[in-house]
């Protein structure tokens, strides 16, 4: 353990309690490619260690900055008391999918282009790392889905591909089909074909009860804070984060009354997955579920998508003035 171990109280946004513990590690996860990505990882690490603060960062983090020491697994560096990104918003993605099994709250500092998820400028590090030290941040929890694709027992086995789908074993499900793979997610899940331009077929339900029939190019079920991103370029609306639902969006539906649809945080939608037309085999026809855009588990006509919302929350760093809806203002330029 660190010597000059330092007390820290973060603020749970909308709720009425503080949360209080001794930060002891501080985690850095980093897109090693991004502009300032490496000198950023090594200011902080100058700053921790300054403070007495153990510091973890991925192994590729660690080796660009010439610190293999300080390598660890992702699981662990996600682990610590706050994890650091330094990355664009698909880095905040993956590491919210990391970090929420820990209830580790995350800092993201912006290297992308939008930075809708992030807080901090890449020249505002120093300064957040004050703000760490004097309890100047909120914690805002955020929803998160959980996506599983099931398949009839008889169906042939597939192998998931993707970081959390990967080295899973089917398990069988209370309804008798296998449980292939899936992932929580922060932003989406969407089921949608991969390869030749043909329509699915997709029986929509949800709690059990039969919705739609939809001939589309996909569907995207997405959480609040998913609603800014495929959601919203499905036509979706844009959902302040602190509703709780899901958010059903087709893909370019064959229909002219198909709309978006919203349900309940604690409804479990089924997506059953079939292709359409006859002309090609079904061998011929690629159809995926990708969760967060980095997940992904390959899917067999007559799969079910099964989504819920997740008992896991992500949980973003936030000032006490960086309000959703100035970041829709000024970064998405809403309004504009």
């Amino acid at each position: 353990m660190c010597g000059d171990q330092r007390r820290f109280s973060f603020i749970l946004h909308r709720s009425s309690f503080i949360v209080d513990f001794l930060m002891h590690s501080l985690g850095i996860f980093a897109a090693r490619f991004k502009p300032q990505a490496s000198e950023l990882a090594a200011r902080l690490v100058h700053l921790a260690q300054e403070r007495g603060v153990e510091v973890k960062l991925q192994g590729e983090c660690a080796s660009g900055i010439a610190r293999p020491d300080l390598a660890a697994a992702d699981d662990v560096v996600a682990a610590c008391d706050v994890l650091v990104t330094l990355s664009g918003d698909g880095g905040v993605l993956g590491a919210a999918r990391a970090a929420a099994p820990h209830k580790t709250p995350i800092l993201a500092v912006d290297l992308g282009r939008l930075g809708f998820l992030s807080t901090v400028r890449p020249g505002e590090v120093d300064r957040a790392f004050e703000m760490l030290l004097s309890d100047e941040f909120e914690v805002e929890e955020r929803m998160m889905l959980d996506a599983r694709v099931i398949r009839a027992a008889s169906v042939n086995r597939i192998k998931a591909q993707g970081e959390a789908a990967s080295g899973e074993d089917e398990t069988i499900t209370t309804d008798g089909g296998i449980d292939v793979g899936g992932s929580i997610g922060l932003n989406d899940a969407v089921v949608a074909k991969s390869a030749l331009a043909r329509i699915l077929r997709l029986t929509i339900s949800v709690e059990g009860e039969r919705v739609a029939d939809v001939r589309a190019d996909g569907l995207v079920i997405s959480t609040p804070t998913g609603s800014t991103a495929y959601a919203l370029a499905a036509g979706g609306p844009i959902v302040h984060p602190d509703v709780p639902l899901l958010l059903l969006c087709p893909i370019c539906a064959h229909s002219l009354a198909l709309r978006p649809l919203v349900v309940g945080p604690h409804e479990t939608v089924e997506v059953l997955a079939e292709w359409e037309g006859e002309e090609v085999t079904t061998s011929e026809i690629e159809a995926m579920l990708t969760i967060d855009g980095q997940v992904g588990v390959q899917l067999q006509s007559g799969d079910v998508v099964r989504i819920r919302c997740a008992a896991e929350k992500a949980r973003l760093l936030r000032t006490p003035h960086d309000g959703f809806y100035t970041r829709l203002r000024e970064k998405m330029r809403w309004g504009h």
